[in-house]
């Protein structure tokens, strides 16, 4: 990326995400002008390793937009509505962890809004954007009538150990699958019928049809070890994608005796050679995490600075988010 282009960001929220999104934008050749977050630790620790940027504990949006051309948000959901709002106002482009907002109304509202002041607003489903994903996009249109869809996490990402910790967890994950669904069905996801299974605090099912295709989304706080995968299986063979290491592998459709011997076999090298081609790549990019943030980040800036269109479109987030409500409000509430 030229310099007459080199993206300068503000990132919002200095913990976790806000470093690994720091660390990406000087990836892309890019620059942190301003980092922004009550807690002087954080801030100061992040500080360090970007000594150019500007470290502030309030946001001040006129101060966002001298310096940056966008904003990540990287703070707790509940703080992203207020947050987007003021930027947006102030006519700074946002880069939002997802959920981008607590529920479709808001997130419609603030599309809108962003709309309206010309600017964009975009959500972190960097899934999306990994290799092993776009590999898969690729592939689906040869491997012929598409029969399942299968996303499986367990996570040890919750909060703390009680149940709406345990349950919160499944709200800001439930975003990918459904983000990796809809472009893998090229259909709206809010409008399947969706069946849920909530059988305790953190473990979560549902599942829909589309077409001939049966699609199945599993979330557990409590299964080890922790995993991420999608796998899609069709007439012309099946695929999976490891979305923690950003790697696909394509399987046939033979049927023979010799093919079922040997598949298990096939299996494991195809994983090792994946994954071995994988490791390599991300080490030569010095990527140990969140494999396609930064595509993702590239193609935001990227349109930021052309005027183009979000790498999201607006109404892909819109549909997610509808599709998330619908989802978390079938999960079973009642005392236990």
């Amino acid at each position: 990326m030229s310099r007459s282009v080199e993206p300068r960001a503000a990132i919002i929220g200095a913990g976790l995400m806000g470093r690994w999104h720091a660390d990406a934008i000087a990836r892309i050749g890019g620059r942190v002008t301003l980092i922004m977050d009550p807690n002087l630790e954080a801030l100061t620790a992040l500080g360090r390793r970007h000594p150019h940027a500007r470290l502030v504990t309030e946001l001040d949006p006129s101060l966002v937009a001298s310096l940056a051309v966008a904003a990540h948000v990287c703070t707790p959901l509940a703080t992203h509505a207020a947050l987007i709002t003021r930027l947006i106002e102030a006519h700074v482009h946002v880069l939002a962890e997802k959920p981008l907002t607590e529920s479709a109304e808001t997130t419609a509202t603030l599309l809108s809004l962003a709309a309206g002041r010309g600017v964009t607003l975009c959500p972190v489903h960097q899934f999306l954007f990994q290799d092993g994903v776009r590999r898969v996009l690729r592939w689906l249109p040869e491997m012929g009538m598409l029969r399942r869809i299968e996303f499986s996490a367990c996570s040890a990402g919750a909060a703390g150990d009680d149940p709406a910790s345990l349950d919160a967890l499944i709200g800001e994950i439930l975003p990918h699958p459904l983000a990796l669904v809809a472009a893998m069905l090229r259909l709206p996801v809010a409008r399947m019928n969706w069946q849920v299974v909530h059988p305790t605090p953190g473990e979560f099912r549902a599942t829909a049809t589309a077409g001939g295709a049966v699609v199945d989304l599993a979330i557990s706080a409590h299964g080890r070890p922790t995993e991420n995968l999608v796998r899609v299986v069709a007439d012309g063979g099946s695929a999976s994608v490891d979305l923690f290491h950003g790697y696909a592998v394509r399987h046939g459709q033979a049927v023979s005796r010799r093919a079922k011997i040997a598949h298990p076999f096939v299996l494991s090298a195809r994983n090792f050679r994946g994954a071995s081609v994988n490791l390599v790549r991300r080490l030569a990019r010095r990527e140990p995490a969140y494999p396609g943030l930064r595509e993702l980040l590239r193609a935001f800036h990227g349109a930021v600075a052309r005027g183009g269109v979000s790498p999201i479109a607006p109404e892909a987030v819109l549909d997610v988010a509808m599709a998330r409500d619908r989802l978390l409000s079938r999960l079973d509430r009642r005392p236990r």
